[in-house]
């Protein structure tokens, strides 16, 4: 079960609430997922961690009288939301240009860092066959090259590692603000 799938089971189990407190409710729930994506966490997990909707409209829904939960036999389908129009998503644009060249040049300046990172570690992944072919060629075998080789492989695993997180990092903050700049200009709240 992802986010969307969660969020709306649990707005179709809090049906019977008042449509502002199930509104409230829903909104802390994206928070938590907002938090748990921040910390690394996936959707799934996010949910695993939560528990189940039916468990927490339950809990939500048990300090209730079934009068105030019966009350309501009525739900309203979601609105669809508005569509912006040109000359909004024009404003929107000319507003957001001058952020918009900061922030992804930023996060260009990042990824290069990331492929220098990367370069780095196939440097020292390449140290073994550098060592191999000045032995061969030079024929001199010397003890503190091959421990250069085995601190330069220790440094490969060490920055391979520095590497791949780095990447997922930058790779989520390039996609969540792109995603940030598709919802401002359709004009969803899914961005707030």
């Amino acid at each position: 079960m992802d986010k969307t799938q969660f969020l709306n089971e649990l707005g179709v189990k809090l049906a019977g609430l008042e449509p502002e407190e199930r509104f409230e409710i829903l909104a802390d729930y994206e928070e938590h997922f907002a938090a748990g994506a921040v910390s690394g966490k996936s959707e799934q997990e996010i949910v695993f961690d939560l528990g189940s909707p039916d468990e927490i409209a339950r809990d939500i829904l048990a300090g209730r009288t079934e009068e105030q939960v019966e009350e309501a036999y009525y739900v309203p389908r979601p609105v669809a939301s508005k569509k912006r129009s040109t000359g909004s998503k024009t404003g929107i644009f000319l507003a957001m240009l001058i952020p918009n060249l900061v922030v992804y040049s930023l996060l260009l300046s990042f990824w290069g860092v990331v492929v220098g990172v990367a370069a780095s570690t196939v440097g020292f992944f390449l140290t073994p066959i550098a060592f191999v072919l000045d032995v061969i060629l030079n024929h001199s075998f010397e003890i503190y090259k091959l421990f250069a080789v085995i601190a330069g492989l220790g440094l490969g695993f060490i920055f391979l590692v520095f590497t791949i997180w780095l990447a997922k990092v930058v790779l989520l903050a390039t996609v969540g603000y792109t995603q940030f700049n598709k919802h401002l200009m359709k004009g969803e709240k899914k961005h707030v």
